[in-house]
């Protein structure tokens, strides 16, 4: 099984691609698009947090609340 900093570090180098695309969809106004690509950023941003508060390998899911809640993450209703 992989480290935690080599979990860490890959969530990180995946997010940043994702990261780059959604802003280049958003600027050649592919919005869908780039919406997509900003939830498949934030998703591996939150599984960064997960695998530093647990320890663990993030779970599969791309349920955005889960990893959030899983991260024990303080959401607001705002």
């Amino acid at each position: 099984m992989p480290s935690k900093k080599e979990l860490i570090k890959f969530w990180l180098d995946m997010s940043e691609d994702d990261r780059i695309t959604a802003k280049t969809l958003l600027e050649t106004k592919r919005y869908s698009a780039s919406l997509f690509f900003t939830h498949i950023f934030l998703e591996k941003i939150l599984k960064v947090l997960v695998v530093e508060k647990t320890g663990n390998p993030a779970p599969h899911t791309h349920d955005l609340l889960n990893l959030a809640n899983t991260a024990e993450i303080a959401l607001v209703d705002d």
